[in-house]
């Protein structure tokens, strides 16, 4: 059992080294060109090996609050983050609604549980990570009230959010582990950063967005 577990950690940290390097490729390519596209594939093809491994490693071997949080947060966000891209031209489906209830009432689970979890990482970190899982399977079910106008151009935003949200959260469960002398900075550093970032290129593309608006009702006048 112990080699079983030991091999899952390589393959784990192999995987999620190669998941952290693979994923600058979509941050810095062309937001819709081919290579933006083609390693935003291959990182959540290494993410997905990330979080099965890390579940397997939480399940079988060692139950650590802190990572069993992050990887919840992460599956929800890549998963979802993927999908959006699938149900641009439809909205939000019955089966996303069914993921999402299923993460709110594992994170509302969780959330209950907290008080009698003995937590070895920052509590601050633990229920801020929580608070934004629960936020988001809200957003999310939440779109099915105003899909016409998700449907205009909120998936875009909400893409970038989830994909940007996803590396973050991976990089942060990688320094909180690598850095631990540096908690709780090492822990909820990658998250701002990665919250930044994100907000920068939802900016980006608002702004463009506008700017192809303009430029299609001077073409049309």
């Amino acid at each position: 059992m112990q080699m079983l577990h030991q091999l899952n950690i390589l393959v784990h940290v192999v995987f999620g080294t190669l998941a952290l390097l693979v994923g600058l490729g979509p941050i810095f390519t062309a937001k819709g060109g081919a290579w933006h596209g083609r390693s935003g594939r291959w990182f959540l093809g290494l993410a997905t090996v990330v979080l099965v491994t890390a579940v397997l490693g939480l399940a079988v071997f060692n139950f650590r609050p802190f990572l069993t949080v992050i990887v919840l947060l992460s599956v929800y966000q890549a998963y979802s983050g993927y999908r959006v891209l699938h149900t641009r031209a439809t909205g939000p489906t019955l089966r996303d609604g069914l993921f999402s209830a299923v993460f709110l009432l594992g994170g509302l689970a969780f959330l209950l549980l907290l008080p009698r979890i003995t937590l070895v990482w920052s509590p601050v970190v633990m229920y801020s990570t929580l608070g934004t899982l629960l936020a988001m399977t809200v957003y999310d079910l939440s779109r099915f009230g105003w899909r016409q106008r998700w449907l205009r151009g909120a998936w875009l935003y909400e893409h970038i959010w989830k994909m940007m949200s996803t590396y973050a959260a991976l990089l942060s469960a990688f320094t909180g582990t690598v850095l631990a002398a540096y908690q709780p900075y090492s822990q909820f550093l990658p998250s701002v950063l990665g919250t930044a970032v994100a907000l920068g290129f939802m900016a980006y593309a608002y702004r463009r967005r506008r700017r192809q608006a303009a430029a299609s009702a001077i073409f049309s006048a």
